[in-house]
């Protein structure tokens, strides 16, 4: 991981949160989006692109949150 080269930060949604995601070229063919909930919890998803984990990121990260405790439920 030390060779890791950052090419971009792109900010999610959700929640009324906007969530910081930082990418990184892992090589030739693989990117590492660092998606910062909050300090010391930093899931990373891998993917041949940026536009792919930013995708796969965006699709899951209402579930991420709640999964992780960092987004408030409405009591019923």
């Amino acid at each position: 991981m030390t060779d890791q080269k950052l090419i971009g930060v792109c900010h999610l949604q959700s929640e009324g949160r906007r969530i910081p995601v930082l990418l990184f070229r892992n090589g030739p063919t693989s990117v590492a989006a660092r998606c910062l909930i909050h300090p010391g919890d930093t899931p990373i998803l891998d993917g041949p692109s940026p536009e792919a984990v930013l995708a796969l990121l965006a699709g899951v990260i209402d579930d991420l949150l709640l999964a992780r405790g960092a987004t408030t439920v409405p009591p019923i």
